[in-house]
């Protein structure tokens, strides 16, 4: 029996011992594993999923951008994160025929753009802004192209022309009335290095889309312009209103989008 215990306890540290250097071993090809991996992740030779990234929405020719993925937040962050900053804060939401910008954690106000293989339109923004049964509507939903779906950049880029620029300010879900803003010039400007602050990064690639509108018949002396300001991973990260006053634009009202919070809401239009 004393014989049995001490062969056993011989076996038992015998064993413990192999073991320690089975595992000595295995700890060292983990840690020459998760340092290779570190290092290809480092060098961008690994896949980063976790990561935010730019994507496209559809193949657009060379030179040109696809205006829809620098109009909205990336899918990989849009489902659980918004932009706050120095207004509302911003929620997008991508459907196959629509986007939504929501102003609102509870689903709205809105502004609300539809968009094909050829343009962005301009289509419902509120009217009053506690009152989801309330917008304004362009009046044929496709007569105000904000840019081409491809858009070219520049100083300025891609150009267009809106003659028809008429509304309908809907009260309630059935009752509206049309009014129309002149004439229509929309173009696309940049790319510029611009830093919005918050947590966006510095100097970031920004396009700026110049809305134009109340301009004569030769499209030119236009009461007020909007420009929107867009990254390609964040969408809308500034607007700014101007109204032309003695032969110059002064800025009226500007909103900054340049903190990216937790949350994510699904926007509420009731009307239809």
């Amino acid at each position: 029996m004393a014989k049995a215990r001490e062969f056993s306890a011989s076996g038992g540290n015998s064993g413990q011992g192999e073991k320690t250097e089975s595992w000595g071993g295995v700890l060292v090809t983990l840690k020459a594993i998760f340092f290779a991996a570190v290092m290809l992740l480092c060098f961008g030779l690994f896949p980063a999923t976790n990561l935010a990234h730019a994507e496209s929405t559809m193949s657009c020719p060379s030179g040109t951008y696809d205006m829809l993925d620098w109009m909205t937040m990336d899918s990989s962050m849009r489902s659980s994160s918004h932009l706050s900053g120095s207004a509302n804060p911003l929620y997008t939401t991508v459907y196959k025929d629509k986007f939504y910008w929501a102003k609102g954690g509870n689903g709205s106000p809105w502004d609300i753009q539809l968009y094909d293989s050829k343009y962005i339109y301009l289509w419902i923004t509120e009217y009053a802004w506690s009152n989801p049964s309330s917008y304004k509507k362009s009046t044929n939903n496709t007569n105000m192209p904000l840019t081409a779906r491809c858009s070219k950049g520049g100083f300025p880029g891609s150009t267009i022309y809106v003659s028809n620029t008429n509304y309908d300010i809907h009260t309630d879900c059935t009752h509206y009335t049309t009014h129309g803003l002149k004439k229509g010039v929309n173009q696309v400007w940049g790319p510029y290095n611009l830093s919005f602050g918050g947590s966006l990064p510095n100097n970031m690639p920004t396009l700026v889309v110049s809305y134009r509108y109340n301009c004569n018949t030769s499209y030119g002396s236009c009461g007020d312009k909007e420009e929107y300001y867009l990254s390609q991973k964040y969408g809308l990260v500034q607007w700014v209103h101007y109204t032309l006053i003695n032969g110059s634009y002064q800025q009226q009202q500007k909103s900054v989008f340049n903190k990216l919070s937790a949350g994510a809401t699904f926007p509420r239009f009731q009307c239809f």
